[in-house]
């Protein structure tokens, strides 16, 4: 039973491996080479004939699908012609006359690396190709070129919004001579990273116009620490309380079209969010797409149910969009569920928690590798009890190991009669086979949930511990003057720990069986190779685990 509940353990722990070498999106295995994309960015706007205005008892057209969405239109930065720039405490931003498009959003609290002099983290990674999002289009006057027309506005070209202060709001307009008048505005606060968005669409022609609007957002992984199996970038939708994500070979191998009820729709990875909100809970779709898949480029389109506006009447969308990190307090305070993004899996109830009393702790230390070391002593405390039991239960395995080779010996041709005799002698002598193992499988639990924690937290980003461990959601590295193949540089935290839980094997009581002593000998350099890249602040705490399990059978060997 003991043998069987450690290999139930080891194989527990091997999932979580297996997943990130074998399955996970970006290991090597799964990076096999694939066909290339035959998916292109058009450099220029689509043209097409402009269609005669419908009259006014005109049926209205019938809805565009996904497949008669507007065209993907690129800009050049020198057609972005005059802007206005927005400074909050928390981002910097910019909005541009071709479309009254958001050019950048940069977090001022976020670096794209640890290095202090790293840029800001610009959530908006298309810049530099010119896919700008909340790029607007008419789908049956696709030829009026919204998404690049030059728009005006009557702000001031800096906008400076301090703390405390109310919103401000920035209007751009542009129109289309005798058909169309349209007003983008965005509201800016201080306090959040949400942006309330209102476009209005006047209509100043003499007939109805009869069309959809398309909302085009666009997205790739962000520059700075993104893609690894430990940081996707993906788009995610929320949806009927529960959120979904499509990777770029998903959105390849076959077309998603979304319909409502839909909370929020965006593209995420472990640190940080780019969420549209539609303020409508009815009546629209959202499309997205690949772009170009070598570089991750997608691109999402919101697309309004057709609508009719009189002559001399307007008609008015409303939108929310959350440009910031995945912090819980930020994502709470912005409502729509957006919250949901944090997701840390079946542990979820465990992980939270722990996240919650790791930020108190950084309070009063400041510093997360030590509040890692206090919560693990915690933790090891909760435990203390259990765990005690459970070594003076193997202590007591070891003084019957010479009645049990006895047994073993005396019925070595007859399994089922050994088992009862075993048994009978543990009930005796008032020893739990399992015992010795019950622990580490209790704490599985609590280690996947501090896994999911501490690889994903926004709040552990770039944030250092002392000496050569500088980032707590990197694996730690220590530069030793020459490149180590496959790691890099010298993985101290992680040889320390695969060397305390040799030590901690040594010094287990042995059961006996001398292939179950092998494969506890074995765990150590399994569980070493594991943590190889696993992030530094998860190496951490198992490391103290094991000095402090170290201490405490140290404890209960000198009082056996």
């Amino acid at each position: 039973m003991e043998k069987r509940t450690l290999l139930a353990f080891i194989l527990s722990i091997a999932v979580l491996f297996l997943w990130e070498v074998f399955i996970s999106p970006e290991s090597a295995w799964f990076k096999k080479a694939r066909p290339p994309s035959t998916t292109q960015a058009p450099a220029q706007p689509v043209e097409g004939k402009e269609p005669q205005p419908p009259a006014a008892t005109e049926k209205p057209a019938a809805p565009a699908t996904p497949a008669t969405l507007p065209g993907t239109v690129a800009a050049s930065p020198r057609e972005f012609q005059d802007t206005w720039s927005i400074q909050t405490p928390l981002f910097e931003t910019q909005l541009v006359s071709s479309g009254a498009r958001i050019s950048f959003f940069k977090l001022k609290h976020y670096r794209q690396s640890v290095e202090p002099e790293a840029p800001l983290m610009n959530l908006i990674a298309t810049q530099s190709s010119g896919f700008l999002p909340m790029a607007v289009d008419l789908i049956q006057h696709a030829d009026w070129e919204l998404s690049t027309r030059p728009f005006q506005s009557a702000s001031a070209r800096s906008v400076e919004i301090p703390d405390g202060s109310p919103s401000r709001d920035i209007s751009l307009a542009t129109e289309v001579p005798d058909r169309l008048r349209v007003t983008k505005t965005f509201a800016f606060a201080p306090d959040g990273y949400t942006l309330n968005v209102a476009i209005l669409l006047q209509n100043i022609s003499q007939e109805s116009l009869l069309d959809q609007l398309g909302i085009s957002f666009y997205f790739q992984p962000y520059s700075g620490k993104d893609e690894s199996s430990y940081n996707k970038s993906q788009f995610v939708s929320y949806q009927d309380h529960s959120t979904s994500t499509l990777d770029v070979k998903e959105l390849l191998k076959k077309e998603h079209n979304l319909a409502p009820p839909m909370q929020w729709f965006g593209y995420e990875n472990n640190y940080f969010l780019q969420a549209v909100i539609p303020i409508d809970q009815a009546g629209f779709q959202v499309a997205p797409r690949v772009l170009d898949e070598p570089n991750g480029r997608m691109r999402a389109v919101y697309l309004t149910e057709p609508f009719q506006i009189e002559a001399g009447k307007e008609k008015t969308i409303h939108l929310k969009l959350y440009l910031g990190p995945k912090d819980l307090a930020s994502l709470k305070q912005a409502n729509h569920d957006l919250a949901a993004a944090v997701d840390y899996g079946w542990f979820d109830f465990l992980a939270k928690p722990m996240l919650y009393a790791l930020k108190w702790l950084y309070k009063y230390t400041h510093n997360y590798g030590v509040a890692i070391i206090l919560i693990t002593v915690i933790i090891k405390i909760v435990f203390w009890p259990l765990t005690h039991k459970s070594y003076k239960s193997m202590q007591g395995m070891k003084k019957l190991q010479p009645k049990m080779n006895a047994l073993r010996e005396k019925y070595k041709d007859n399994r089922e009669k050994l088992n009862e005799e075993l048994m009978a002698l543990y009930k005796t002598y008032k020893v739990n086979p399992m015992g010795g193992c019950l622990p580490m499988v209790l704490q599985i639990p609590v280690f996947f949930a501090l896994y999911r924690m501490l690889y994903s937290s926004v709040d552990l980003l770039h944030q250092p511990f002392m000496l050569w461990v500088n980032d707590l959601t990197s694996p730690d590295r220590l530069n030793v003057g020459f490149v180590i193949p496959y790691v890099g540089g010298l993985p101290v935290l992680t040889l320390l720990m695969g060397a305390s839980m040799f030590l901690q094997q040594k010094m287990t009581p042995s059961t006996g069986d001398p292939r179950q002593e092998k494969m506890m000998l074995m765990m150590p350099v399994v569980f070493t190779v594991m943590f190889i890249n696993f992030p530094s602040g998860l190496v951490l705490y198992w490391l103290v685990n094991n000095v402090l399990s170290i201490a405490q059978q140290y404890l209960v060997n000198r009082q056996a």
